[in-house]
């Protein structure tokens, strides 16, 4: 299923926007000459950024939001690059440290019955001086409003929920939008994917005009209060308890029907 959510009424859902201000450039990445960098975080996550409608900077808000623990994907191509950067937290709590591309978040809801204890992050950043900062580089940067921006959720009963992102919005008037960050929670209305899985695979991926991937970042998000040994959970496999690694848990949850924790 996928839904479109259009200018104000995704800033109205959204808990938290960045929109900020560039020069706009039309560009095709190229796989054979873009490269590929790692990073350990996105180039700027911080609520003490301060609002300037001017210059069309919105910061990521929310009270005790803090930087780190992003699974990161970034494209640079000579004096252009996009970065996608997408992790959990928990909520209102802080960051969860993955174990590679895994995240292991709290069971429960908090503030109503179906908001959960852990909130995705996500962040698309197209030439901000932050990114610049980070890449040692000055960026020609570029309009995500040129770009496709898909979400995708998946859970362990192979439910699906897909968002194309219109960022063509009217409330940024003063030029083209060059990072768009949000802060969602798996129990928002608008999310129609049940909260009780205990797996949930969570992907946001950009395209260019023509349908390529240009950069993307995904993750699996583990929903257990049971704590990792040795980079291990366990699990109950067909009525046995078996360590297996963080890693594998997911498949083995889809694919056998097992349950996290002992038997």
């Amino acid at each position: 299923m996928i839904k479109t959510i259009f200018g104000k009424k995704l800033l109205m859902l959204a808990t938290i926007t960045v929109l900020v201000t560039g020069l706009m450039l039309a560009t095709t990445f190229d796989d054979a000459e873009a490269k590929k960098a790692k990073f350990t975080d996105v180039s700027v996550w911080d609520s003490s950024v301060p609002l300037d409608p001017v210059t069309g900077i919105i910061p990521v808000g929310g009270a005790g939001q803090v930087a780190g623990d992003f699974v990161v994907d970034t494209k640079a191509k000579k004096d252009t690059a996009i970065q996608v950067g997408l992790r959990a937290q928990e909520r209102l709590l802080g960051t969860i440290t993955p174990i590679g591309d895994v995240y292991i978040a709290p069971t429960g809801a908090t503030t109503g019955p179906d908001r959960r204890a852990w909130n995705f992050d996500f962040s698309i950043d197209t030439g901000t001086t932050f990114l610049e900062t980070q890449l040692g580089k000055d960026l020609t940067t570029l309009n995500l409003e040129d770009f496709t921006l898909i979400l995708e959720i998946k859970d362990a009963e192979k439910n699906k929920y897909t968002l194309d992102f219109d960022l063509d919005l009217d409330s940024n008037p003063a030029g083209p939008i060059i990072l768009f960050q949000q802060s969602w929670n798996i129990g928002f209305t608008f999310i129609t994917i049940p909260v009780d899985s205990e797996v949930y695979k969570i992907s946001v991926t950009v395209s260019d005009d023509k349908g390529k991937k240009v950069a993307k970042s995904k993750i699996t998000v583990l929903v257990t209060d049971e704590e990792p040994e040795d980079g291990k959970l366990n699990i109950c496999h067909k009525g046995e308890t078996k360590s297996v690694k963080v890693k594998s848990v997911a498949k083995h949850i889809e694919k056998h029907g097992d349950t996290i924790g002992p038997c």
